[in-house]
């Protein structure tokens, strides 16, 4: 009872940047994907764990939609994050570092209609409304809005606030097609027993990664990082990826694998190039 106060504490105030120097624990933000409900039964047990094998105390630390999540990381307000949000120009200067990632063969940006839908092709979205999470998201939006401008192609844009937010407005029809991370996309789709089909699809990138603020010390860091990456190595590390991934009705637990940089390098490339704008 005590955690569920907590985080619906954080979920719902700003809290001051901390003095790192002084904190007991250090925040840590995960990009919303799902409800923050959902994501505190999902992280809490991870960072539990991970907590007491590195010795650093982690806390979660979100806001209601990806883009407060995401305005919050990057004020300073959680040192540590889950997140594909990081790597635009601007934020690149910020100075995080990619310490690890998920264990995925990668995600795509789809546009996704329901298999019920006339529509056939993107060209037929010309003037149609399509939902997206947030213009934060990077394969639910930013990849789908580069493809549809490259085309040519004008939508009325309607945002949902998360992944799966975005999904629900396509299956009770309130948009024609959504912008769609295909990892997400595929589980919500098995949960919801939804049919649907896919207009295109994008080329692969890594999966959301853990980050590292520059102001955590590089002792503490790999500590973090050491008690991710062998989490699935170990018994109790399995059982808690496998309770984690049931608190959100996902059949297959995913574990961590160590990472940097230069695995989100087709991101950057990205960024310098699109036509979409912030």
């Amino acid at each position: 009872m005590a955690r569920k106060l907590f985080i619906l504490v954080v979920i719902g105030m700003i809290i001051p940047a901390m003095n790192l120097n002084a904190a007991e624990y250090y925040y840590f933000s995960v990009l919303n994907q799902r409800s923050p409900e959902l994501i505190a039964k999902h992280w809490n047990p991870i960072l539990d764990y991970v907590s007491a094998k590195s010795g650093v105390l982690l806390r979660l630390k979100i806001g209601k939609t990806a883009p407060e999540t995401t305005a919050l990381t990057v004020r300073g307000e959680a040192q540590f994050a889950f997140t594909n949000h990081l790597f635009t120009p601007e934020r690149a200067k910020l100075g995080w570092k990619v310490i690890a990632r998920q264990d995925t063969e990668g995600i795509q940006g789809e546009i996704v209609v329901l298999a019920s839908s006339p529509i056939k092709a993107v060209e037929e979205l010309n003037r149609k409304v399509v939902g997206f999470p947030s213009k934060e998201a990077f394969v639910g939006y930013w990849i789908p809005m580069d493809r549809l401008l490259r085309k040519n192609i004008t939508v009325k844009e309607v945002f949902a606030g998360n992944q799966e937010g975005a999904m629900g407005q396509l299956r009770f029809g309130k948009v024609d097609a959504i912008g769609a991370n295909s990892a997400v996309m595929k589980g919500y789709a098995a949960k919801e027993n939804i049919a649907y089909r896919v207009l295109w699809r994008s080329e692969t990138y890594h999966d959301l990664c853990i980050m590292a603020s520059p102001r955590v010390p590089a002792a503490t860091m790999r500590a973090v990082r050491q008690a991710f990456i062998t989490m699935s190595q170990t018994a109790e590390g399995k059982k808690v990826l496998a309770q984690a991934a049931a608190n959100i009705n996902q059949k297959q637990s995913v574990g961590f694998v160590k990472s940097d940089d230069t695995e989100y390098e087709n991101y950057k490339r990205f960024y310098k190039k699109t036509p979409v704008r912030e």
